[in-house]
């Protein structure tokens, strides 16, 4: 079911639902479709029978733009940077223009906070309040999709952060890294070894030979002393 058919003029449904609910003056918005400042949002959870539109030309979709004549946002343009906020259509007794809902199901799936915000409504949504609510993307086959048309559980809430949730804390204390082993570094006593060489790099000794697979401090002759120093008695002296 779309917010489709609408069979009045946008602002002739929203003087109604004003007449209905006592009316709307603090709850207008600003020219982003957000809430003013004058109007606390409402706030509250609760579970709606999601569907999808689209933004279609079609008498059954209902055309490019909300009930306020703002350009329709979806949600594939939101997960792509490209809008400020995913367009959704309910009850216009519901909430008031630009409520802020998180929407539980679809920010697990994308991994992400997502701001779906109220801006449009249609003859299905009379007075069906906060039981359904219509999700607009980007075609008819994302309007098919599962995760949408299934019972949601959402969050309307004063404002919208896309800041992640913290990670909960780990419930042990990770071990500290190991310190590297001198056997990494074939420059430093007790290097592994296959040979003297690899104990005497460059033109100059080190003073050690390969014994038993390490180097060792040693010497079979005296380039493998440092500088001056002479092999005696196998040690560099």
């Amino acid at each position: 079911m779309h917010r489709c058919m609408k069979t009045c003029s946008p602002l002739f449904v929203l003087g109604l639902a004003c007449a209905i609910i006592g009316g709307c003056g603090s709850a207008d918005s600003t020219d982003d479709g957000t809430l003013s400042s004058s109007e606390d949002a409402l706030t509250g959870s609760f579970t709606s029978k999601g569907t999808g539109y689209y933004p279609s030309g079609s008498a059954l979709e209902g055309g490019f733009v909300d009930r306020k004549g703002v350009r329709l946002h979806t949600l594939q343009q939101f997960l792509a940077g490209q809008a400020a906020y995913v367009s959704v259509a309910m009850d216009s007794s519901a909430f008031p223009y630009g409520q802020h809902l998180r929407i539980q199901e679809l920010e697990a799936k994308y991994g992400r906070a997502i701001d779906f915000r109220v801006v449009d409504t249609g003859g299905a949504f009379r007075g069906r309040g906060r039981s359904r609510i219509d999700i607009c993307v980007a075609n008819r086959s994302a309007s098919v999709e599962p995760s949408i048309n299934r019972t949601l559980h959402i969050d309307a809430v004063n404002s919208f952060s896309s800041a992640p949730a913290p990670a909960p804390a780990p419930t042990t204390s990770p071990s500290p890294a190991p310190s590297p082993s001198p056997a990494d570094d074939n420059t430093t006593p007790g290097a592994a070894c296959t040979g003297d060489g690899q104990c005497n790099p460059g033109n100059d000794g080190s003073g050690e030979i390969c014994t038993a697979g390490h180097c060792t401090p040693g010497c079979h002759s005296n380039a493998q002393c440092p500088g001056s120093t002479q092999c005696t008695a196998g040690q560099c002296q």
